[in-house]
């Protein structure tokens, strides 16, 4: 590798290196301030750099905002399939990916109180969403396939994530909020009844 690949090598991670900071900044003062308690010149002091440096990366605060979204959501879904195997049953591989991602949650729970906070606010964009819809589209097909080989129940994606994904968030608030110690034990209880809501039966 030349000099002038070394010194590119750098710019680019010092470009990422920003980039992540500012996210990192935005993603504690809205957890300590809001969305309107948190302007452009607050995220440049947390992160340490001048507010004409947030505005070569991001538009605006709404696309700030945006772009930190996207990434917390691939970090979830990278988390939830950290050592899954397609080897296992369909419950087995189900319970893998439920477990991982409550544990994610309650592991996290800037982040989780952030996509609960913001997932329907006006200024998320369509474009967001969609990116959002790509990013899971592995979790997307395992129900997919689940359905197909009849080891989950024929019902509506969206129908499946509610009576998935809102257990999660109940118990996550709980265990974030209340002191409600979710243990390994609870954990695995609730996501065999998550998985027994959602089964296929004869």
């Amino acid at each position: 590798m030349n000099v002038h690949s070394v010194l590119k090598s750098r710019m680019v991670d010092t470009k990422q290196d920003k980039r992540t900071v500012i996210l990192g900044a935005t993603l504690e003062l809205l957890s300590e301030h809001g969305f309107h308690g948190t302007p452009i010149s607050l995220i440049a002091e947390r992160a340490g750099v001048g507010a004409g440096t947030i505005y070569r990366y991001f538009q605006n605060k709404e696309e700030l905002i945006n772009e930190l979204f996207t990434e917390i959501k691939r970090r979830v879904v990278k988390a939830m399939l950290a050592d899954y195997r397609e080897e296992g049953t369909y419950k087995e591989r189900f319970k893998h990916l439920w477990k991982n991602l409550i544990n994610y949650c309650i592991s996290n729970p800037m982040e989780f109180h952030f996509v609960e906070q913001y997932r329907y606010a006006p200024f998320m964009k369509n474009t967001t969403r969609e990116e959002t819809y790509l990013i899971l589209a592995p979790i997307m097909q395992f129900f997919i396939e689940s359905k197909r080989a009849n080891a989950m129940r024929d019902l509506p994606l969206f129908t499946i994530i509610a009576l998935l994904y809102g257990p999660i968030v109940s118990l996550s608030k709980l265990h974030i909020d209340s002191n409600q110690t979710l243990t390994d034990e609870k954990i695995d209880q609730a996501a065999e009844a998550c998985w027994d809501a959602v089964a296929y039966k004869e």
